[in-house]
């Protein structure tokens, strides 16, 4: 992929809107939740293909700048998104594809982890992560519901 710095930089950012949005904060998260959301990070990126999976694996090169460049930005997380799907428009769809994919997984563990036990969604949690894969333009049912199993 070809990208321009501040495109890749947006894509970056992709898994911090979805944790604003299931966590319900922008920049005020606790210090076990970001840990968990690495983690999340971490696996759903094992299991993306690559060259999704660099976007994700790229996160972790310096994890606390990455984080202040979230905090310092001031787009909201629709429209933050609504960017991500402007550059993924550009792309090969199949990488689009994977990235929107691995996007919502991450919501759906997040949405898990929250979750009684750290292992259910909650009924308000799938329907806001239904609302993200209709921000994200999934239009595959089976691959979103897949996910929410």
């Amino acid at each position: 992929m070809n990208l321009e710095p501040a495109e890749t930089r947006t894509l970056q950012f992709g898994p911090f809107w979805v944790l604003s949005a299931v966590a319900g904060t922008y920049n005020r998260f606790k210090s076990y939740e970001l840990a968990a959301f690495w983690d999340t990070v971490v696996a759903v990126a094992l299991r993306t293909p690559r060259p999704a999976r660099d976007i994700l694996t790229s996160m972790a090169e310096d994890r606390s700048a990455l984080l202040l460049d979230f905090e310092l930005d001031d787009r909201p997380v629709v429209s933050g998104l609504r960017q991500i799907l402007e550059i993924l428009v550009r792309i090969e769809p199949e990488t689009s594809s994977d990235f929107r994919l691995a996007l919502l997984r991450i919501g759906v563990d997040v949405a898990r982890n929250r979750g009684p036990y750290g292992r259910i969604i909650t009924a308000e949690q799938e329907q806001l992560l239904l609302l993200l894969a209709e921000l994200l333009e999934m239009d595959s049912v089976s691959d979103i519901s897949d996910v929410l199993v």
